[in-house]
C-alpha cells in the first residue's frame, strides 16, 4: 500500500463518521446544492434529519453518472431493483404556473422533469 493509502485509511479511521439514510432532501443554489439526508421514524412518523453534505454543481453532475453506473452493475447481478408504489414520484403538473406561462425556461424545465420521471418509471419495467 503506498503512502497516499496509508495517509487516507489513518484519516477514515480517526474521522469518518458512518449512517444510515432512506430519506434525502435537496436544496439548491447557484452555487451548489445541499442534500440533507435522513431516516424515517415509525415512532415519531416522521423523517429525523441528521447529515447536511453540500456539493458544488459540478460534482452533482459527475454524481449523477457514476449512480447510475453503480445502479446498473447491481441491477445487472441481482436484478431490478423494486420501488414500493407509495414512494414513486408523483406526476409533474400539466402546465407551469400563470405568472411564468410566457418563460421559456420554465416550459422547457416541466418538459425536461416530465421526461425524466418517464425514462424513471421506463426503467422499473
Amino acid at each position: 500500500m503506498d503512502e497516499s493509502k496509508d495517509k487516507m485509511q489513518e484519516a477514515e479511521d480517526e474521522e469518518m463518521t458512518v449512517d444510515y439514510a432512506n430519506n434525502v432532501m435537496f436544496e439548491a443554489s447557484v452555487w451548489d446544492l445541499k442534500l440533507t439526508f435522513g431516516e424515517f421514524s415509525q415512532r415519531t412518523n416522521s423523517v429525523e434529519w441528521h447529515t447536511s453534505i453540500t456539493i458544488p454543481w459540478a460534482q452533482a453532475k459527475l454524481m449523477i453518472y457514476f449512480l447510475q453506473a453503480n445502479v446498473a452493475a447491481y441491477e445487472i447481478n441481482n436484478g431490478k431493483i423494486r420501488i414500493p408504489d407509495p414512494v414513486l414520484p408523483t406526476e409533474w403538473p400539466s402546465s407551469v404556473p400563470p405568472e411564468q406561462a410566457n418563460d421559456p425556461k420554465a416550459l422547457e424545465a416541466l418538459e425536461v422533469l416530465k421526461k425524466l420521471r418517464k425514462q424513471f418509471l421506463d426503467s422499473l419495467k
